[in-house]
């Protein structure tokens, strides 16, 4: 098989687990979630799979419209690619909705605060991941299991978890579960 059906399988995989378990509906933020997957030395967005339009709410049930398909997510991707130019093996990342009794429960996690971002990276949304992902490496010289954004006046914060595989950060994702409910 193709790597690039592989990974699309391994990703319908994980979604399908995702909405699947009850009570994922709760870890949907606003902006909705994805989840990425990227190609073995992935160089841009193209490389990496994810849901188009997002994984959403209806009738208290994590759904989706779409099977994963590259090039889907800008936002998920920037993350992904960000966290692979500091470990190759960081192929996998989902967004959740901010939870502070979640938060407190996280280790290896990096806070991350938008007002840290300089005016010229802030400008410019669509480079506010890569800032946030190259931050939390050069704070910690790793890249963390859970990274979570503040947000910021018009930003909702949230939770990101990143992984090898999306089956891995899903998951984690579910387990999260258990402080909120």
């Amino acid at each position: 098989m193709e790597e690039r059906d592989e990974v699309l399988l391994k990703l319908k995989e994980a979604v399908d687990l995702f909405v699947n378990t009850p009570g994922t509906h709760l870890l949907i933020p606003e902006i909705r979630t994805n989840i990425g997957y990227a190609i073995k030395g992935a160089k841009n967005v193209n490389d990496v799979a994810a849901i188009p339009g997002r994984i959403s709410v209806a009738f208290n049930r994590a759904i989706y419209c779409m099977p994963p398909a590259f090039g889907a997510s800008d936002h998920v991707a920037r993350v992904i690619l960000t966290a692979m130019s500091h470990d190759e093996n960081m192929r996998s990342a989902i967004n959740l909705k901010f939870y502070e009794e979640v938060v407190k429960n996280l280790s290896d996690v990096f806070i991350f605060n938008r007002k840290e971002e300089p005016e010229e990276s802030r400008e410019k949304e669509r480079h506010t991941m890569n800032f946030m992902v190259d931050l939390a490496y050069s704070r910690l010289g790793r890249i963390p299991r859970y990274i979570v954004d503040l947000g910021d006046y018009g930003k909702e914060p949230s939770i990101f978890i990143l992984g090898k595989e999306p089956i891995e950060v899903v998951k984690e994702a579910i387990n999260l579960l258990q402080f909120i409910q």
